[in-house]
């Protein structure tokens, strides 16, 4: 059984990514659009409903909440595993805004050494 050449799997893999993008702008772009026209609406109803929500539920109700939020929240910081989901996501975010770079677009380019960063002087030991 022959294997398909790697490069070609990465380009369709890309191409199928870059059509779902495309079809999610265009599905999400409606309802961008109604929020946006909407937004001070939105605003006034979701703080409306946020206020009846404090006022009608128990007390007991919201500590309970927070008690597990915060349960959440402190296991997350102790687990091993949030550098390593922090530094995914700070990627993903990078990759999101588009490669700066011709080297950062295409791994397969050739690297040459990046300039490095002029030292600022200690002008107080001088």
């Amino acid at each position: 059984m022959k294997h398909p050449d790697p490069s070609a799997r990465v380009r369709r893999a890309r191409l199928q990514l870059e059509a779902a993008e495309r079809d999610l702008a265009r599905s999400a772009g409606s309802w961008l659009t109604r929020l946006r026209r909407h937004r001070s609406a939105i605003a006034l109803v979701s703080g409306f409903v946020s206020g009846t929500a404090l006022v009608l539920l128990p007390s007991r109700w919201w500590s309970r909440t927070g008690a597990a939020v915060g349960r959440t929240a402190a296991a997350a910081a102790r687990s091993i595993l949030t550098p390593m989901l922090i530094g995914t996501l700070l990627s993903q975010l990078r990759l999101s805004r588009g490669a700066t770079d011709a080297r950062d677009a295409d791994p397969a380019a050739p690297h040459e050494p990046r300039p490095a960063a002029a030292r600022p002087r200690d002008h107080h030991l001088h």
